[in-house]
């Protein structure tokens, strides 16, 4: 208790403890109404032996739309995902921000790192550091309706 008052003190480890629960429940409530990416279904994603993923864009309902985004796993041990950015073209983005290589989250926005607060465009173009530099791009070759990745 302090000194002439009656009301009990907090120490400094209990408020830090409060704020960073209630950040953290901020955080979760944020992600989960903005996140918007759906997944690739298993059916429509085919790891190939040199590493590389197949993606079948008939089975991914997310990617028939231009700025839809569908993530897709790993590539060659990488979270990645896919976002169609025009009639006929689609960028892979490597999903580690690179700032310090955390998974960033999808937002309503783009793309956000949950370590520092680092934001990116939805096609990865880096919009706020501080991460200096776009989410890396995969490579991306199309052939009919699928796409390979890697």
């Amino acid at each position: 208790m302090m000194e002439g008052t009656n009301q009990p003190q907090i120490s400094r480890r209990d408020a830090l403890r409060v704020a960073a629960g209630f950040c953290g429940l901020t955080l979760l409530a944020a992600g989960a109404r903005t996140a918007n990416a759906a997944p690739a279904p298993p059916s429509a994603i085919t790891t190939l032996k040199n590493g590389r993923v197949r993606v079948n864009l008939r089975r991914v309902r997310a990617l028939r739309k231009i700025g839809g985004v569908a993530t897709i796993g790993s590539v060659r041990g990488v979270p990645a995902a896919v976002v169609r950015t025009g009639a006929n073209t689609y960028v892979a983005l490597n999903l580690r921000c690179t700032h310090q290589g955390a998974e960033v989250r999808e937002t309503s926005s783009g793309w956000s790192c949950p370590l520092h607060g680092s934001t990116f465009a939805k096609t990865g173009a880096r919009t706020n550091g501080p991460a200096q530099v776009a989410l890396a791009q995969l490579r991306v070759v199309r052939r009919k309706s699928a796409l390979t990745i890697g």
